[in-house]
């Protein structure tokens, strides 16, 4: 079988890359795409090397623990503790991309420093598009990071109002000190508002009453107020009761959350 150095050397710098990002993505250790790119080079180089000139089992698999290290090095900053998880998840990662690159590929031909396979799919597609995996998976990863953290602040309360409840989900905003004579305020969504009191748009701008002022990096904002007949805001051991409670009424939806009122530190 014939092997041109061009696409060996390519091949294993996107095999490269691909493992280093991976480990990237799992310490979150400091690093660069061009350090990452630049490790990704240095250990083509190392296998180019070794496939060409050197033979002998022992010497290739000093020259492969050599190469991870120094891949690491080159590719991130870090601590002892830091340097040898990432030594292990690159090789986990090694064994698992390469068990999965071997199931999809038809045939597989091994040299004297790693394995050569072939398929219907270009191995260097197959690598381009497990690289460009780990750029969604972070994008993914950091998505999930943020619902988790946020997810532990959203509290269901219910609110009733002329016989009618409407439940839905609260956020706990700790910028959120609105108060009267001390009286905790739960800001709603004018979606929320409109169900709850069965008024439209128009009714709702032309009611008359009470207004709070609300100050932001935006400016000032005046929010109008409402006394409802109750809120229950149910909390991880007890529920909490307001009994003809004002609530301030938002203009805005709150569309890309899964969220319709924000509540207070006061409230809890």
């Amino acid at each position: 079988m014939t092997i041109y150095i061009e696409s060996f050397l390519i091949q294993n710098i996107l095999i490269n890359f691909c493992l280093v990002r991976l480990v990237y993505i799992t310490l979150k250790s400091k690093s660069s795409f061009f350090r990452q790119l630049c490790a990704s080079i240095l250990g083509a180089g190392f296998s180019v090397i070794s496939a060409i000139y050197l033979s002998n089992q022992i010497i290739l698999n000093i020259i492969k623990f050599s190469c991870a290290i120094i891949m690491l090095i080159v590719a991130f900053k870090l601590s002892k503790k830091q340097f040898i998880f990432s030594f292990i998840l690159l090789f986990l990662y090694t064994y698992a991309l390469g068990g999965g690159i071997m199931n999809l590929t038809s045939t597989t031909y091994y040299t004297s420093f790693g394995v050569i396979s072939s398929s219907k799919l270009s191995l260097e597609l197959i690598t381009i598009i497990a690289i460009i995996i780990t750029y969604v998976y972070e994008l993914v990863a950091k998505h999930i990071k943020f619902k988790l953290k946020t997810n532990n602040l959203i509290y269901p309360i219910t609110l009733s109002f002329n016989q009618k409840e409407i439940t839905i989900n609260a956020y706990l905003d700790t910028g959120n000190f609105l108060n009267i004579n001390g009286e905790p305020i739960i800001i709603v969504d004018i979606e929320t508002y409109l169900k709850l009191a069965n008024k439209n748009l128009i009714d709702y701008y032309l009611s008359k009453g009470e207004e709070i002022s609300t100050g932001t990096v935006n400016g000032k904002n005046n929010l109008k107020l409402f006394k409802i007949d109750k809120i229950e805001i149910k909390l991880k051991k007890e529920k909490k009761t307001y009994i003809n409670h004002y609530i301030a009424v938002s203009s805005n939806k709150f569309t890309d959350s899964n969220y319709h009122a924000l509540l207070s530190p006061l409230n809890l």
